[in-house]
């Protein structure tokens, strides 16, 4: 049975995926598909399902507790009549007057694991959604970097054809054709390895966004730059106040806070109240009786049992609040790295554009030069590679630019 389920489960999964193979996906479809089908995410939900279980378990203490009974007895002996069999049916309500706090602590502390549950979930969200950014940011870098090898492949044919006719002209020696074929095939390794680089993000992406038999052919290109900038001080403010992980951990504390407060009144007394009615005899509804009880329960020792249960609840109180702390300062400092990388990358996109642009003007003159038959290969090489380099650079600062927004975004908490 499980064989089969493994295999209905692999073939929607392959099905799913055709879904989109002819589709242009921006990043906001891979995003919504992510948040919709990601296990992590669908487990999230069903850990928030369960802490909500909870709070009816703790409140239920405080509610009426009905019960039924039956039963039918016979015994033999030397009596005339030890042999006849007698009924009995007991009907019980039962009531917990009070228990000084306890069900309502029990209860706050259960709805405050929910609260962080519900957290937890948006700390789960953020990181999908930011994985899948990642992916698809990363698909984007390695599909221009496939366009830069082709042009560069492109560049080499057409010196390796000049060097040819140059060489069946008489006009330039063997070794430019060497050298033009030498190149060439350099850059063809260049070019394979760049697709199996887009390839393998779109293995990437589709795992992100929890369908990795999804096909993926093509995805809008979102490297491009655009200026978003934020104040430190306003970037780490924002992760204080949004940022789901310190939120969630703020409740755990006041959690264990409850949990040591319950303890506490691990020897405190109960009051309950019962009513019930009993039929009873050798047959049934031969006798009757109503009873009314209203109990105390006042615990004088427990064995040091509360005592050693205070003890561990301070410790988990003591050390939930140094995990706060703990966070509180990586949270600090992934803000910081993130904020400064931000920083570093918008200049290093102005770098590389002007680099590029005067690599650009380098290889149009050695590309014209060499077809003009005044050129020679080394200058021709030097200037495709530089061009080809510089291309490159400008890809990479942008797709740092994203991916430092990014790292910055998901620090703050919040991810859209």
């Amino acid at each position: 049975m499980k064989k089969i389920i493994f295999t209905l489960i692999f073939l929607l999964h392959i099905l799913g995926g055709g879904a989109y193979a002819d589709e242009t996906l921006s990043i906001e479809d891979c995003v919504k598909t992510a948040l919709q089908k990601h296990p992590d995410i669908l487990a999230a939900a069903k850990r928030i399902d369960s802490k909500k279980a909870l709070i009816g378990e703790a409140a239920s203490g405080g509610h009426p507790q009905l019960s039924v009974g039956a039963g039918y007895t016979r015994s033999g002996g030397s009596e005339q009549d030890s042999d006849i069999g007698k009924y009995s049916t007991k009907i019980t309500l039962e009531q917990s007057v009070y228990d000084w706090g306890k069900r309502e602590l029990s209860v706050s502390g259960a709805k405050l694991d929910t609260y962080a549950a519900e957290l937890d979930y948006q700390a789960q969200r953020d990181e999908v959604i930011a994985n899948v950014k990642e992916s698809y940011y990363g698909l984007n870098k390695s599909t221009r970097e496939n366009g830069i090898a082709l042009t560069r492949y492109a560049n080499y044919e057409k010196r390796l054809a000049w060097a040819r006719a140059y060489y069946s002209a008489g006009t330039k020696a063997k070794i430019e054709v060497t050298k033009a074929e030498s190149d060439l095939a350099n850059s063809k390794l260049t070019l394979v390895k760049t697709m199996s680089s887009v390839s393998q993000y779109k293995a990437s992406l589709a795992e992100t966004m929890g369908m990795p038999m999804l096909t993926i052919n093509n995805v809008a290109d979102e490297l491009g730059y655009n200026d978003w900038s934020i104040s430190l001080g306003d970037a780490l403010s924002r992760a204080e106040q949004n940022r789901p992980e310190i939120l969630a951990q703020k409740k755990r504390v006041e959690s264990a806070w409850m949990t040591l407060q319950l303890q506490k009144k691990g020897l405190a007394p109960s009051l309950t109240a019962s009513v019930g009615y009993d039929i009873y005899g050798s047959a049934p509804g031969d006798n009757s009786e109503w009873t009314g009880k209203l109990s105390a329960s006042i615990p004088l020792s427990d064995g040091g049992l509360t005592a050693s249960k205070v003890k561990r609840a301070a410790a988990d109180l003591a050390e939930a609040e140094a995990e706060m702390q703990s966070l509180s300062n990586s949270v600090v400092l992934e803000v910081r790295k993130a904020w400064e990388s931000l920083i570093e990358s918008k200049e290093a996109i102005v770098a590389s554009k002007a680099a590029e642009s005067q690599a650009k003007e380098t290889l149009d003159l050695a590309l014209g030069r060499y077809s003009a038959g005044v050129g020679n290969s080394l200058e021709v090489s030097d200037a495709v590679d530089s061009y080809a380099e510089a291309q490159t650079n400008t890809v990479q600062s942008m797709y740092d630019c994203k991916t430092a927004r990014l790292d910055l975004e998901k620090a703050m908490g919040g991810l859209n």
